[in-house]
């Protein structure tokens, strides 16, 4: 150390040449010395380091990664999801190589199946997410097909074993499951189910949605989406429809228009095969269509999803009031929770003077909410599509029926699920 500060020679003035100094400096060296004969203990020798240098020997943090590299291209990946299932691209172990030239990026993706019915989609995406970059001109994709293994390896990270529920349907998953029910049919069930669909999906929640009504599915029908789902190594992926919603639905196995004959045990190991099969990402919700009445389909999900949440939805009129009451007890019976009523049908309002009519009558919203000791969450206004169309039956997003779902699906995403009643 003494020899350090002496080379550190070329100052001016005193300190240069001070004999104070060298004797202090002098007495030091020989204190460190041993016994009589010994070696002197060995000093530091720092060669021409600075003293900060000796003081500060943190490893620097490295910089931020450069936007136009191979690293970068890989971080702006991570912002393109996989359309059907919903996550990115790089944590999938899609991306396999990156090459740049000049300002030209060709990106190679691995599909888990040569006819992926989004391959376009992707390259928008890739393309529209890579040119934000500065210097990128042109972007190619190339798309090559999974081995078996890494197919294999992907499908059980995302979904499990094939016999195994689907983790969105698990008791610890974030995802609330809400069942839509109805003591009979005709009285707009499906409606409700699309229409709260897409208002959570407004309100900025995930969302999915299950037809369980298997002999009356209705939904595909009521989003415009009649294709087959993808399926891969016997995962099935949900459609998405033009409005933006993923759903799955028998309804999309068979032909338009084919009837499903089936008995019950059959329907049962169907719906069973649509929680456990489908690729369901987990969203904050998944609202199942379930069908009218009282049957064997309600205690199959009952038996399921344990912590589902049952809606109830009724009609104004009395008789429709009454079969709704026995849906809800039914619900509760079957251990699922109420999360409350929606009277559909409720009014409608004059085009005149604005006045609410109620031409249906009754009161039928409040008899259900009563008898099954819940609330009413919203009241439907009847606001009938003129075109009849497939995909129409989303009401537009500035319409009374909409600000109408809105205030429900406000509803349900405050509050957890309500207590159970007693049923005697």
């Amino acid at each position: 150390m003494v020899d350090w500060f002496r080379r550190r020679g070329g100052k001016k003035g005193a300190e240069q040449d001070d004999p104070v100094r060298e004797e202090q400096a002098d007495a030091w060296q020989a204190s460190q010395a041993g016994p009589e004969g010994s070696r002197p203990a060995e000093t530091f020798d720092a060669g021409e380091e600075t003293a900060s240098h000796l003081v500060d020997r943190t490893p620097q943090e490295e910089g931020p990664v450069e936007a136009f590299s191979e690293a970068g291209i890989r971080e702006a990946l991570k912002d393109v999801r996989d359309p059907e299932i919903g996550r990115d691209l790089i944590s999938l172990n899609m991306v396999r190589t990156v090459e740049i030239e000049g300002g030209s990026v060709t990106v190679g993706v691995a599909l888990t199946t040569a006819g992926c019915p989004m391959k376009h989609r992707i390259i928008t995406d890739i393309q529209d997410r890579l040119k934000e970059i500065e210097g990128v001109n042109e972007v190619e994709v190339d798309f090559g097909v999974m081995t078996d293994e890494d197919r294999q390896n992907l499908l059980t990270s995302l979904h499990g074993g094939p016999s195994e529920l689907a983790p969105a349907f698990k008791d610890e998953s974030r995802t609330r499951i809400i069942a839509v029910v109805s003591g009979k049919g005709g009285v707009g069930k499906s409606t409700v189910a699309v229409n709260l669909a897409s208002a959570l999906d407004r309100a900025g929640h995930s969302v999915e949605v299950l037809d369980a009504d298997v002999h009356g599915s209705s939904i595909p029908v009521m989003l415009g989406s009649l294709e087959k789902p993808n399926v891969v190594g016997g995962v099935i992926f949900p459609i998405e429809s033009p409005q933006g919603l993923k759903f799955i639905s028998m309804g999309n196995f068979v032909d338009q228009g084919q009837a499903i004959i089936w008995r019950a045990p059959i329907v049962n190991k169907a719906l069973t095969q649509l929680m456990r099969d489908v690729y369901w990402d987990e969203p904050d919700f998944i609202i199942v269509d379930m069908p009218p009445g009282t049957g064997d389909v309600a205690l199959t999900v009952a038996q399921m999803i344990p912590k589902a949440e049952a809606l109830v939805v009724t009609t104004p009129q009395a008789d429709a009031a009454r079969v709704a009451v026995k849906a809800g007890k039914m619900a509760v019976q079957a251990h699922l929770k109420l999360s409350g009523v929606v009277e559909n049908m409720s009014y409608v309002e004059c085009p005149d003077c604005g006045k609410e009519m109620k031409i249906f009558g009754g009161d039928g919203g409040n008899q259900v909410s009563g008898e099954l000791g819940t609330e009413v969450l919203g009241r439907i206004p009847i606001l009938p599509d003129p075109s009849g169309e497939p995909g129409n039956s989303i009401f537009e997003t500035d319409s009374l029926p909409a600000r109408a779902f809105d205030e429900i699906a406000a509803s349900l995403a405050r509050a957890r699920s309500r207590k159970r009643i007693k049923v005697v």
